[in-house]
């Protein structure tokens, strides 16, 4: 199926957030709110159309990448939730069975969900299946009595609702003024059949500022660095800035720091930067024995510039000779100094290639990287 309409409410001006914009365009890990919010519909072979529901004042919505999408329409919303989702409906093609809808402020919505709510409104044959998740803290009713917790549940969205239904649902609530917090609760209020399917905690809405540092330990940038040189005679090699004396030496046009130029490319690559190639060609000869941290710092104002930090580190070092063992500490408390963070978030472990190929043959070495970072 790939006949899903999509309806994204994001007219609210999030009054609770405060803040000089709206929360749905506050950035977040490079990204702003609503963009990580309508991407995985972009994304999704199910969806056909989104309409996004905006205010009629709204001035950030030309600056999301989502802006000129060809699946992406907008349409203005209204001074509530249900007039903006009413309005959106009225304005799409009646022969879309299902819509799903959706908060604007909710970004951490996954193809997994939409496909489940797809199958389960499917399967029951409701008007409405909704995501909830249960409510693991204590209740109490203001100035009345502990509630038994078992008996209520969180509601979140996405959700998705036979069109027509919801589109009677949502006027009888708008003709007869009850306010709808969310599409399943006006299905019901029509006495219409719903369904719920278990959503995931990590699936939270933005609505105050703190929402956005609990957001951040659930939304981060991975990137992958593989760097690998040639070994010739010599007195010794630089690992993560740390000199190890032996009997070899990089081939390398640069200092030749497999671990640093490993780490820089996945931090490049998490950013969406590119590689190192790019900044510190091998065929300029300004970086003829250039030192390694020299692009690792580089690369850690790139990350500045898009507000972003790293949040941990984990590298492989693959090689026969030397033995890693012995210098580890010294080359994680080296690789603390370079780039800025604590032993604890960099993990740094090493490996042989069981004699085979050229690292097995101990004419080489080589390094895996993978980084993640986040918003500050």
């Amino acid at each position: 199926m790939n006949d899903l309409l999509v309806v994204i409410a994001a007219a609210g001006e999030g009054k609770r957030f405060g803040g000089d914009i709206p929360k749905q365009y506050i950035k977040v890990n490079g990204m702003s709110v609503i963009e990580s919010s309508v991407r995985p519909f972009i994304n999704s072979k199910n969806v056909s159309k989104i309409l996004i529901a905006i205010s009629k004042n709204d001035s950030q919505i030309k600056n999301q990448d989502f802006y000129n999408s060809e699946k992406v329409e907008f349409i203005f919303g209204g001074d509530t939730r249900q007039t903006s989702v009413f309005n959106a409906l009225m304005h799409a093609d009646e022969t879309y069975r299902y819509v799903i809808t959706h908060d604007a402020a909710r970004p951490n919505v996954t193809e997994d969900d939409i496909t489940n709510l797809l199958s389960d409104i499917i399967k029951s044959e409701s008007s409405c299946s909704y995501l909830y998740t249960p409510v693991y803290d204590s209740i109490k009713e203001t100035k009345t009595k502990t509630k038994n917790k078992n008996k209520f549940h969180l509601v979140q969205t996405p959700q998705i609702c036979i069109f027509n239904d919801l589109k009677i649902s949502l006027k009888k609530c708008i003709d007869e003024k009850i306010d709808c917090p969310d599409e399943s609760f006006a299905i019901e209020y029509a006495n219409l059949k719903t369904s719920k399917i278990e959503g995931r905690r990590s699936n939270i809405k933005i609505t105050e500022p703190s929402d956005i540092e609990f957001l951040n330990k659930f939304l981060t940038r991975s990137g992958i660095g593989f760097d690998l040189h040639k070994y010739e005679d010599g007195s010794g090699l630089i690992l993560g800035g740390y000199k190890i004396d032996c009997d070899y030496k990089i081939i390398a046009h640069s200092d030749g720091d497999v671990l640093l130029h490993s780490i820089a490319d996945s931090i490049l690559g998490a950013s969406g930067l590119g590689d190192i190639g790019k900044f510190f060609s091998d065929q300029d000869d300004k970086n003829k024995d250039l030192d390694s941290s020299v692009i690792v710092k580089f690369c850690l104002e790139k990350l500045n510039d898009l507000n972003l930090e790293i949040y941990n580190i984990d590298a492989t070092i693959i090689c026969e000779q030397p033995k890693i063992n012995p210098y580890r500490d010294s080359i994680l408390k080296s690789l603390s100094d370079i780039l800025q963070i604590p032993t604890n978030k960099i993990g740094l472990k090493a490996t042989t290639s069981e004699k085979i190929g050229i690292i097995g043959k101990n004419q080489a070495i080589a390094v895996q990287s993978l980084v993640n970072l986040r918003d500050k």
